[in-house]
C-alpha cells in the first residue's frame, strides 16, 4: 500500500513540475513578443529565399551620351556623325544623327561638324556637336573602316530600301557603288557603301536620315532577349578593333549591367529621332531653333541650358 501511495505522489509531482515548465515557458514567450512585437517577422525577412535576389535597375548616372563618328574616308559625305543617348533607366537609346554640314560655333567662329572634326579630331567634334544641339557629351566613339565592320558585324545584317539607283566611282579609290532602287540586305561592306554615298539628291540631311534608319533597324531588329548574355564579348570585340574612345574598360564596367538592362527588353529600344533645320547663308545646315529646345525632352535630359 506504501508503494502504491509513493507512485501516486511522484507521479503528481512531476505533473505539477511539467506544467510549471509549461505555463512558464508560454509566459516567457509573451513577454518576448510584448516587448518585442515585430521580432519573428524580422527573423523571417532575414530568412528569405528571396534575400538578396533584387531586381537590377540602373541609375540617373547610367544615363550617358555618345557621339559616334564613322571616319570611312577623308571626305564630308564620307564621315557620319550620330548621337546616342543611352536612356537606361527608360530602357531605351535616343539615336539622333546629325548632318555633317552642321553648323557650330566655337571660339566665335562658325563651320561645319565636319571641319570642325578635320581640323581638331574627334574631341572638337565632340565640342562642334555639344554647341550645335545644346547638350553635354560624355563620350566619344570613332569607328573607321575595319571598327564599323566589327561593329556592324555584332548585329548582322539589315535589308535597306534604296531610294533611287546609285551609281558612284570613287575617284580616289576607283571603288564602285552600284545598286539598284529597291529593297537589299546590306552587311557591313555593303553598308558603307550606302552611308557614305556622296550624290543624294537631298544632300547631307537626307544621308543623315539614312543614318538614322538604317541605325535604329539594325538594332530593333538584331537585339533579342539573348543578346544581354554576350554584351560582354561585344564590347571586347569593339574595343579591341581600331576603334577610338574614351570610353574604358573602367566605363564599361560601371555601365556593363544598364546596358544589358536595356538589352533584355522585350520592347523596340531603339528610337530615332530626325533632325530638322535649314541651310544658312553659309551654306551650313543649322539645327531649328524650335527643335533644338525640345533635344532635352527627345533624349531625357535635365542639363539642358538656354
Amino acid at each position: 500500500m506504501a508503494k502504491k501511495s509513493t507512485k501516486i505522489a511522484l507521479t503528481y509531482f512531476i505533473t505539477i513540475i511539467v506544467t510549471f515548465i509549461v505555463i512558464g515557458g508560454l509566459g516567457y514567450l509573451l513577454l518576448q513578443y510584448l516587448q518585442n512585437p515585430h521580432a519573428d517577422s524580422a527573423e523571417e525577412v532575414n530568412i528569405s529565399p528571396l534575400d538578396g535576389q533584387q531586381s537590377y535597375a540602373p541609375a540617373e548616372t547610367n544615363n550617358v551620351s555618345t557621339l559616334f563618328i564613322f571616319d570611312s574616308e577623308k571626305r564630308l559625305s564620307g564621315t557620319c556623325f550620330m548621337l546616342v543617348r543611352t536612356a537606361a533607366t527608360e530602357r531605351k537609346l535616343v539615336l539622333m544623327p546629325l548632318p555633317a554640314d552642321t553648323a557650330a560655333v566655337l571660339d566665335g567662329t562658325e563651320n561645319s561638324l565636319y571641319e570642325f572634326y578635320r581640323l581638331g579630331g574627334a574631341q572638337k567634334a565632340v565640342s562642334a556637336a555639344e554647341n550645335c544641339t545644346g547638350t553635354k557629351i560624355d563620350y566619344y566613339m570613332k569607328l573607321n573602316n575595319d571598327s564599323f565592320s566589327s561593329f556592324v558585324s555584332i548585329f548582322g545584317g539589315i535589308d535597306v530600301n534604296i531610294p533611287y539607283n546609285l551609281i558612284y566611282t570613287n575617284p580616289d579609290t576607283g571603288e564602285e557603288t552600284i545598286f539598284r532602287e529597291g529593297s537589299t540586305y546590306a552587311d557591313s561592306a555593303i553598308l558603307r557603301k550606302i552611308l557614305t554615298y556622296p550624290l543624294y539628291t537631298a544632300g547631307e540631311e537626307y544621308r543623315a536620315k539614312i543614318l538614322g534608319v538604317t541605325a535604329s533597324d539594325l538594332v530593333n531588329k538584331n537585339v533579342t532577349s539573348s543578346f544581354s548574355s554576350h554584351v560582354d564579348d561585344y564590347f571586347s570585340t569593339v574595343i579591341n578593333s581600331s576603334v577610338e574612345t574614351n570610353f574604358t574598360a573602367y566605363d564599361y564596367e560601371e555601365h556593363s549591367d544598364a546596358l544589358k538592362y536595356i538589352a533584355e527588353s522585350n520592347e523596340r529600344i531603339a528610337q530615332l529621332v530626325t533632325v530638322t533645320g535649314a541651310y544658312n547663308d553659309n551654306n551650313f545646315f543649322e539645327l531649328d531653333a524650335n527643335f533644338v529646345r525640345a533635344i532635352p525632352e527627345w533624349l531625357g535630359l535635365n542639363n539642358y541650358e538656354e
